[in-house]
């Protein structure tokens, strides 16, 4: 899905990756992020990362952003359209 970029202008793509239950009883959320911005895909701010990506994937969600722990991580791929040469992919890993 098209979304705006956690600067607050742009766009970029997200879309849920998997979704599963670890052996603890948690579940883990996996979010990929896909584009290129000039502030970047990552934001290592639980609070701002809970509002601009972690709702829109987890809707029934009662707890606290702070009780969610989070891993990010980020590279760059070929573009499959090779418009721009090469795309930044951050993968946001949920745990809570």
């Amino acid at each position: 899905m098209k979304i705006k970029h956690f600067a607050g202008y742009g766009s970029v793509q997200a879309r849920k990756v998997s979704k599963t239950k670890t052996a603890d009883g948690k579940t883990k959320l996996v979010v990929e992020v896909k584009g290129n911005h000039e502030w970047g895909l990552v934001r290592n701010d639980i609070y701002d990362v809970y509002h601009w990506l972690f709702k829109r994937f987890e809707k029934n969600f009662d707890g606290s952003e702070y009780d969610i722990d989070m891993d990010i991580k980020d590279d760059y791929v070929d573009d499959e359209n090779n418009k721009y040469g090469c795309v930044e992919v951050a993968i946001y890993t949920f745990i809570y």
